[in-house]
């Protein structure tokens, strides 16, 4: 039987019994592969590393979306970093209401196509959607090129382990200086950061750091993702402080008519109470 390791922290892994491998290959930017497993349906790696699983990529995507749209006010214009397999824009666009425009920016043309034929269920014909419109190029090209500015922003990109590699400039200061200029005022920013420990939280820290030089309130918020073998991180941003309030987050899905799978507001507020082991291991990193 075919089998997939992965290595999920130091000194431990993961190993997944493979029943059918659905594509694999490799594209300009990186090496993909798409299987069917046993616990938790199809499954996505790239470069090695699980991005989702079908049993619960509505977890991980409605966490990373969901409080920063839920938090803004009136949500119009979203920018989308990265999010190829198309589950980011599923979430955003379920903000009808106040929704305008959402802009997805993706550097990986070749892979949002595999996504699109191996996995369409999942992105639920975002594709097609007149609110998203899609850019296939490096988001350091589409902040020197855009003259669009947002409301809300997700960044949805790869993890980094190297902070001394090129990737590491996607979660830097310099970068967040140059995306707070496309944003209006009031706007808030969401990106996944990595697993959460007790142990070892040095990519999440780096992240909240990078954030914290740039934006006047940052949260760290986190929901337990069950294929991911972890409690997942995530960094929320804004100059303007915003209130976590279930009964308001619940108002909010109601009434923007919001249909979520994984949370409701109750969820929502919980996500930004962490462990205080997890805390105390930031002061730490």
């Amino acid at each position: 039987m075919l089998k997939y390791e992965q290595k999920s922290t130091l000194g431990d892994g993961v190993v997944r019994d493979i029943k059918e491998i659905l594509s694999k290959g490799k594209t300009p930017y990186q090496e993909y592969l798409f299987f069917e497993s046993y616990q938790n349906g199809v499954c996505i790696a790239i470069e090695g590393d699980i991005q989702s699983c079908e049993a619960d990529e509505a977890i991980y995507h409605e966490a990373l979306v969901q409080p920063a749209m839920l938090l803004h006010p009136n949500p119009k214009t979203v920018l989308i970093m990265g999010g190829g397999e198309g589950a980011t824009a599923r979430e955003v666009l379920k903000h009808n209401a106040t929704l305008e425009k959402a802009v997805m920016v993706d550097i990986d043309e070749e892979f949002v196509e595999v996504c699109k034929r191996v996995i369409p269920s999942w992105s639920k014909g975002v594709w097609e959607n007149e609110k998203l419109e899609v850019h296939y190029m490096d988001i350091n090209e589409y902040f020197d090129t855009t003259k669009e500015r947002f409301d809300v922003v997700i960044g949805d990109l790869v993890d980094v382990d190297d902070w001394d590699s090129f990737l590491a400039n996607l979660y830097s200061e310099s970068f967040y200086e140059r995306l707070k200029k496309l944003l209006n005022p009031g706007a808030i920013v969401a990106t996944q950061a990595g697993a959460l420990n007790t142990v070892n939280n040095v990519n999440h820290v780096n992240v909240r750091k990078s954030l914290q030089e740039v934006f006047a309130h940052v949260k760290s918020y986190g929901v337990v993702v069950p294929s991911f073998y972890s409690l997942w991180g995530y960094v929320l941003a804004s100059d303007e402080e915003v209130k976590i309030d279930a009964k308001t987050l619940q108002e909010r899905i109601d009434s923007r008519n919001v249909e979520l799978k994984m949370l409701d507001g109750e969820d929502v507020a919980k996500m930004f109470v962490l462990p205080l082991g997890v805390r105390e291991s930031f002061a730490r990193a």
